[in-house]
């Protein structure tokens, strides 16, 4: 793990296992096209965000963070597996110094307010991860409170940094990824739809993503992204996955991407991929490489569109639920069977 990510202007690319000590990509000399503007001017087409799914009793769903420099954004979409029903609560956050921040020892992304409060917080040296959110409901949408703790010492724990260009070696964009084992209590209040529901004591999965890029005025990826548990050959496996589609000419996409597996604890970077939907993003999906290390379909079963603008910013985000069918297969050549294994895709595109 390098000290600083960028050093002389230039960054440092790689994938590198363990947790960088900030992720901070300022001060890059000439990203864009080569001109020789000033760091503070290209330092704010930084953009940041940060991703946590969640699989935890009956429901599977993502809090999100997007840091835009003029404005936050925050965002919870989660699914009941049992009766396929959607709940999503958002929340605009005006100017703030700094919404992600820059220390991946100790830090927190929150949004402060009370009837929608989401806080995502680590603390290394006291071992202890949290992800909170409260939200007040209304007359469609319950109260919802939800609080998940984990340990960094736990034997699953994983964490993985990739550093790539973006798409050229004069841009760089920095993924941080651990795969928290969550403990905790989601409770949902009445409506006239619905009875009152509480989660308590329950263990899950998850999956936290931290990125920052510098973003061109238009872009747009596709990604894949689950985490569970399986059996195999009577054995039970933690598994996890992160898997994100390169742009076109991606330089060197071979060796630096950020798609990782992890099985119990051991991590496997994996090979570019290829995502596919021919017929629409509400059927099939197909994820494959061309080293046999991938071979997935995704099926969707449920969606959330997010059509964002604000000021010279516009997001587009499609999150769909749905099920994997296919295999993975590790550094060590283990062949991972995935059948009916729970995750979430994105299509998503911006222009700012």
């Amino acid at each position: 793990m390098p000290d600083s990510l960028i050093k002389g202007g230039k960054p440092v690319f790689g994938t590198f296992v363990g947790c960088p000590k900030r992720l901070d990509i300022k001060g890059v000399k000439a990203p864009f096209t080569g001109l020789p503007l000033p760091t503070f001017v290209t330092n704010c087409r930084i953009k940041s965000s940060l991703t946590f799914i969640f699989s935890i009793g009956q429901y599977i769903g993502t809090v999100d963070f997007f840091d835009q420099k003029i404005f936050g954004y925050a965002e919870v979409v989660f699914w009941n597996r049992e009766n396929g029903r959607k709940l999503s609560y958002r929340k605009i956050m005006g100017p703030r110094r700094r919404f992600i921040p820059h220390n991946m020892k100790l830090g927190f992304c929150s949004t402060f307010k009370k009837n929608r409060y989401i806080r995502i917080s680590w603390d290394r040296e006291r071992n202890r991860f949290s992800a909170l959110f409260s939200m007040k409901g209304d007359s469609v949408r319950p109260r919802v409170n939800a609080a998940f703790i984990a340990h960094y010492t736990e034997s699953t724990m994983n964490e993985a940094l990739s550093v790539m260009p973006s798409p050229a070696k004069r841009r760089c964009s920095a993924t941080f990824i651990t795969t928290p084992l969550i403990h905790g209590s989601l409770s949902l209040g009445e409506t006239d739809r619905m009875p009152a529901q509480n989660m308590q004591n329950t263990n899950g999965y998850s999956i936290l993503l931290i990125n920052r890029s510098y973003f061109a005025f238009q872009y747009g990826r596709e990604s894949a992204v689950a985490t569970g548990s399986l059996t195999i050959d009577g054995t039970e496996k933690r598994i996890s996955f992160t898997i994100t589609a390169m742009p076109e000419g991606q330089v060197d996409a071979d060796k630096l991407n950020s798609n990782f597996l992890f099985v119990d604890g051991e991590c496997t970077p994996l090979p570019p991929v290829t995502i596919t939907h021919t017929q629409g993003m509400a059927k099939t999906w197909v994820i494959q490489d061309y080293e046999s290390m991938v071979d997935l379909t995704f099926t969707p079963t449920g969606h959330h569109f997010r059509d964002t603008s604000f000021f010279v910013v516009h997001m587009r985000v499609n999150t769909l639920h749905g099920t994997f069918e296919g295999a993975l297969k590790t550094k060590n050549g283990e062949t991972i069977p995935l059948h009916n294994f729970e995750g979430i895709v994105r299509n998503q595109s911006m222009r700012s």
